[in-house]
């Protein structure tokens, strides 16, 4: 088979679906394409005498298999800087298959496709040479094979396991009896702030009938928006706790975050062992976040969800909160002894402590507000499942790179190093192309942020 045809045809067909291409164009199209075809025949046919060079698909399909974690960690930093400075015809006709591209911008690029026989011949010659796909993929098709090999490591390597071993032990969590009804209770109250709003905007159409084609408008551009977040690697309109990128290394970035408030809960209770793999427990705190955000607060004030969600080493599982500190509602949970007695407890401490007092044990799915400091973190990317194995793979890869730079680790001397798990994707995101982040504390210079508040 002719793997190295695929680029034509897909120019090909880039063009017979481009409208507004006239007569004259799809004549010029057709041709290039049969002299890039041609060209490549010729190729086929050099290739085919020199048996070092005589390669089949299946050697690009093995080729899918060669990378191991710590080449595509490196990938990922900067990803976006990389796409949008790649001038190459891969991405180019990434950009031409996209819907999103302009007509106007898609002829443009289909002509410089078209043009680009020299440049496809080397990437073809390159992945006969080196019996490897990656020369004649896009970027965003390079993106996709390194979230399929994540994917596959992830279940093979600790998915697969870990159901062999629930199954053989199944034990329900101990406190699930309990946990249950906790959690659905805010999730019912969000649910009747919910019907209350539905309602109140009905009876306001019913009063301005004018306004519903607009409203009408928003709600269908929002449905499309989250059908379009199943393939995005990064949910759109959606906000995060605001930083800049101070530096870029192998694999990583280094992030400086300002402060900013966010609703907590326990995945796990302080002292209990806690695991990402816990699927129920994790589960539970997101569905009382997600509760309390929607309006399972004292207020009945329905907030923005915002990205990404947050779990720490410790398991704490954190929803960032974009309303001002002062506009920002208490969970319905919160007896008002306890919110005097943590009035009291920021009053004495000058009013920019932490609402929290994370020494408390607190049961799970008790919602918590907690003020994070700034901080600054070094950040690595990676694909697919969050399971403990993958945070192992990660964190020492991450590790590895900031001794190799000289980056230092703002933990005290023989301290575990704790971490953040970013995750940005709703649940329904294919897995490979989600995105995860893994963070641990640095400090760099003498005038780093202390984050030991923080952890």
């Amino acid at each position: 088979m002719r793997v190295f045809l695929t680029a034509p045809l897909l120019i090909l067909f880039a063009a017979s679906t481009a409208n507004g291409f006239g007569i004259a164009e799809q004549k010029r199209v057709n041709s290039a394409v049969y002299r890039l075809e041609k060209s490549s025949t010729k190729l086929y046919s050099t290739a085919e005498q020199e048996k070092t060079q005589a390669v089949s698909f299946s050697s690009f399909s093995d080729s899918l298999e060669d990378n191991d974690v710590a080449e595509s960690s490196t990938a990922s930093f900067p990803l976006e800087k990389n796409e949008a400075e790649e001038s190459g015809w891969q991405s180019k006709l990434d950009q031409v298959l996209d819907p999103a591209t302009s007509m106007a911008k898609r002829q443009t690029l289909l002509s410089e496709l078209l043009s680009a026989n020299d440049e496809i011949r080397e990437s073809v010659q390159a992945a006969v040479r080196d019996q490897k796909i990656d020369p004649l993929l896009t970027p965003k098709q390079r993106k996709l094979q390194e979230g399929t090999q994540a994917v596959a490591r992830q279940i093979t390597n600790d998915i697969l396991p870990g159901i062999a071993a629930t199954a053989a032990s199944p034990r329900p969590p101990a406190d699930l009896p309990t946990l249950v009804p906790k959690v659905g209770s805010k999730i019912l109250s969000a649910i009747s702030n919910q019907a209350r709003r539905n309602l109140e905007l009905l009876q306001g159409d019913l009063r301005d009938p004018s306004r519903i084609p607009q409203r009408l408008q928003e709600q269908t551009s929002s449905l499309a928006n989250e059908a379009a977040n199943i393939w995005r690697d990064t949910p759109e309109n959606l906000d995060g706790p605001p930083y800049k990128v101070i530096s870029v290394g192998e694999g990583y970035e280094i992030r400086e975050y300002e402060g900013y408030s966010v609703a907590s809960t326990n995945v796990a209770r302080v002292g209990e062992k806690f695991s990402m793999d816990d699927v129920a427990s994790s589960g539970a705190a997101f569905n009382a976040l997600a509760a309390y955000l929607f309006g399972a607060n004292e207020d009945g004030k329905s907030m923005e969800m915002t990205t990404p969600v947050t779990t720490t080493s410790t398991g704490v599982m954190r929803f960032y909160l974009k309303e001002e500190k002062d506009n920002i509602p208490q969970p319905v949970s919160t007896s008002k002894d306890e919110r005097r007695n943590r009035s009291k407890s920021k009053s004495n401490n000058g009013g920019d402590e932490e609402m929290m007092n994370e020494d408390v044990l607190y049961d799970k799915a008790g919602v918590q507000i907690q003020n994070i400091p700034p901080t600054r973190l070094a950040v690595a990317r990676f694909t697919g499942f969050v399971t403990e194995g993958e945070i192992q793979r990660q964190k020492d890869v991450l590790l590895s790179h900031l001794q190799l730079d000289g980056i230092e680790l703002d933990v005290p001397h023989g301290s575990i190093v704790p971490y953040l798990i970013f995750q940005y994707n709703p649940p329904y995101t294919i897995p490979i192309v989600r995105r995860n982040e893994i963070a641990v504390p640095v400090r760099i210079g003498d005038d780093a942020p202390d984050p030991k508040t923080e952890w």
